[in-house]
């Protein structure tokens, strides 16, 4: 009995995959939006706002703007989720970014893209660290 389950286990048993060789991670080939200028990023800066749909489709698109977290999960939706300069500077506030940059928590190829295009963002990550 022992020899049938382990020939039914050898023959399940597949070679290890891998991807093709000119495969990009998901993060390498999302389309991250920049913006053009750091001082046209008008967003709110206070109250709750309720962000649309096409921004943040989790069912809680609500964000009180004096709580902390809630304002960096909102710039974290708004960064990965911006299908346009006109999103970011919608919802986003030039000022405040520069000053919560260095806490949110960002995938690395937009946080590399952001920081290419405004080294001072890059600037306020190393003098938190």
């Amino acid at each position: 009995m022992g020899e049938v389950s382990e020939n039914v286990n050898a023959e399940r048993r597949e070679p290890a995959s891998r991807p093709p060789a000119d495969y990009l991670p998901y993060g390498d080939r999302k389309p991250y939006v920049v913006a053009e200028t750091l001082s046209a990023l008008h967003g709110p800066t206070r109250g709750v706002i309720a962000l649309p749909r096409h921004l943040d489709w989790s069912g809680h698109p609500e964000y009180d703007l004096s709580r902390p977290a809630r304002l960096a999960t909102m710039y974290k939706v708004v960064l990965t989720e911006a299908g346009s300069v006109a999103d970011l500077n919608a919802w986003l506030s030039g000022e405040l970014l520069v000053r919560l940059w260095s806490s949110l928590w960002l995938p690395p190829q937009l946080r590399k893209r952001w920081e290419e295009r405004f080294p001072e963002l890059a600037v306020t990550r190393t003098s938190a660290a």
